[in-house]
């Protein structure tokens, strides 16, 4: 620590008289914004040595040094021509007010105006080429031989016009380096308006470069879908990029266009909005692209768009959507999720979406078009209700397209869906065997299974046995009164290999007794092409306390009903007791749809009477 002389030391700095010169009480944490606060400055001025001199001189009334009263003469302020430099008797080391602040580089300092109009594209290329040219060795231990970025870019508020294409990360730059981050002041608050003109040019092109890197707090405008807001390309390197409290507004063509052999991997997306017109919002295409991109997450996204798919992945992925909404509101609409490619590479065929929103207004809008071969494919606690006024019930909203493979293990979990889905099959689809379920979910415009899910065959398939079976667990249908079951291992009849499994319904009336001569028919339906393979109908002796003789049928609506089981007893109060094996073909809505009838003499109203229907499929 260097030491001032007696006649360099001046009267203390009075901090019992505040003033508006008066600068801020040290600690170790003493901060851009504090200083600049002190000393009137913006970061404009900062980058003029004399400016900033001039301030300084005023704030300390002329003197050229000035004593600090909580530290004493051993810590002094020191202004001279060229910079400030601060001594502590702390013992922190001596820096310049310039080697602070550059800390953060501001496009301000780069001669950006942000007024909107004036093209402040020379100051962003020049800020961008600024952190490129601050980069350093790694001197951890083990590094691996990327290069370490020493700058964070500032974005004051205001409204920035770009007109040159790369103007916030060049393609030019191919050192492979750890660490940028490009930070505004907020959605709104700092715009960039991104105006080339030539078509498909990129805001940000990423050349196998920089990676574990950070974008936030800014609003991004474009005026045409032939713009593009970021490219990267790896080979190895790209990777780690997070988006947070990011929007976008306008038209778009790309937002992010990921091509290379490897990595463009661990991208993260927090609190991203998207709003105008989209071509695609993440892109990977297959020439181009690669199964080594994964790990991509979306935190509280909302993609509420005029049209544009959201996620386009032509290769495999490994991809989580937590959260959000997402609304087509035009009449063009688009697809949410693509995942084209049938054969894809292990650990790169997962997704999940879990307690999103989604509006499909009209019937171009559709939830996911799925090619995978294998892997996983989830939606949980997912919404697309909204829309249900909006469009007809027979518009297909999902598909899922097998050529001649498996398709990936498909599960909606306690959803709750509009329209229909669709399951594609080919020639040889039949081969492989498949798994799709619908457990815990409402399923808005239908009544069954067979009105939701439509089996189509592609272009000169005849194997019907490529049908997959769909698994529907403690599923419900619209607000229909009629009891119907949705209970069931749907297409398992056309499968060449259909899995099923037995499943029990139990049927009383509304005050969960048996039907009398008052309330004789209760109604109920099987899934269509179920298989009845027994009926039980028992009541212990006692429930009642009536002597007469009673009788119940389980019977269909057909026009002569056919009777699948039925029970006399004589004296009712005595109880009853029928088991009735069959195999019976639920193949028609009249025989899917059935009664459990009273006889005329039955005049007690059982409570504690069952009858229980066990079928297949």
């Amino acid at each position: 620590m260097k030491n001032k002389s007696d006649d360099e030391k001046q009267k203390p700095f009075n901090r019992e008289e505040p003033s508006d010169q008066m600068l801020p009480e040290h600690n170790d944490k003493f901060s851009r914004r504090e200083l600049l606060s002190s000393l009137g400055l913006t970061g404009a001025a900062v980058a003029a040595g004399a400016i900033l001199n001039s301030h300084i001189a005023n704030a300390f009334g002329g003197q050229t040094s000035v004593t600090d009263a909580v530290y004493g003469s051993a810590a002094s302020y020191v202004a001279d021509a060229d910079n400030v430099s601060f001594l502590y008797s702390a013992g922190l080391t001596e820096r310049s007010v310039a080697s602070r602040l550059r800390e953060w580089i501001s496009v301000k300092d780069f001669g950006a105006a942000g007024d909107g109009v004036t093209d402040d594209s020379a100051a962003f290329i020049s800020a961008i080429a600024y952190a490129e040219s601050h980069i350093v060795t790694n001197p951890a231990p083990l590094a691996n031989g990327s290069k370490l970025g020493r700058v964070r870019l500032f974005i004051p508020p205001g409204s920035y016009k770009i007109t040159q294409p790369e103007a916030l990360m060049r393609s030019s730059f191919t050192t492979s380096t750890v660490g940028l981050q490009i930070v505004g002041a907020g959605q709104a608050i700092t715009q960039i308006l991104f105006q080339p003109a030539t078509a498909g040019s990129y805001l940000l092109k990423n050349n196998n470069a920089w990676l574990f890197a950070t974008i936030s707090d800014l609003e991004f405008h474009s005026n045409s879908t032939s713009n593009h807001f970021m490219y990267s390309y790896s080979t190895g390197q790209a990777q780690s990029f997070v988006f947070e409290r990011i929007r976008f507004r306008g038209s778009w063509g790309y937002t992010f266009h990921l091509e290379g052999t490897d990595t463009n991997s661990e991208f993260t997306w927090r609190d991203v909005d998207w709003a105008g017109t989209y071509v695609k919002g993440v892109y990977v295409p297959s020439t181009g692209g690669s199964d080594q991109f994964l790990n991509y997450n979306f935190f509280a996204c909302n993609f509420e768009v005029q049209e544009g798919d959201f996620l386009h992945f032509e290769k495999g992925g490994n991809i989580n959507i937590w959260g959000g909404s997402y609304i087509h509101i035009g009449a063009n609409g688009g697809t949410f999720f693509k995942l084209l490619g049938s054969v894809h590479a292990y650990g790169v065929e997962r997704f999940l979406c879990i307690g999103a929103r989604m509006e499909h207004r009209n019937s171009n809008s559709k939830l996911v078009y799925c090619e995978w071969n294998a892997g996983i494919v989830s939606f949980i606690n997912v919404d697309t209700s909204s829309s249900v006024p909006l469009r007809s019930a027979t518009e297909i909203v999902a598909t899922f397209f097998s050529n001649n493979t498996k398709m990936p293990s498909i599960k909606f979990d306690n959803c709750r869906l509009l329209g229909k889905h669709e399951y594609t099959y080919s020639a040889n689809t039949w081969q492989y065997p498949h798994n799709i379920v619908y457990e815990n979910c409402e399923i808005n415009q239908h009544t069954s299974p067979s009105d939701f899910i439509v089996y189509t065959a592609n272009a000169g398939t005849t194997s019907v046995g490529g049908t997959p079976t769909i698994h529907f667990s403690n599923t419900r249908g619209q607000g229909d009164p009629t009891r119907k079951s949705w209970e069931c291992d749907y297409g398992f009849h056309k499968s060449a290999f259909g899995v099923s499994k037995r499943a029990c319904i139990s049927i009383k009336r509304s005050d969960g007794k048996f039907p009398y001569t008052a309330s004789t028919t209760v109604n109920f339906t099987l899934p269509v092409n179920a298989r009845i393979v027994c009926i039980w109908m028992e009541s212990p002796a006692g429930a009642v306390t009536e002597t007469n003789d009673a009788t119940f049928t389980v019977q269909t609506t057909e026009a002569t009903p056919t009777i699948l089981a039925a029970v006399t007893t004589p004296n009712h109060a005595q109880g009853f007791y029928v088991k009735q094996d069959l195999f019976f073909r639920c193949d028609t809505p009249e025989r899917c749809t059935l009664q459990l009838v009273a006889g005329s003499n039955v005049a007690a109203a059982n409570p504690l009477a069952d009858c229980i229907i066990e079928y297949i499929g």
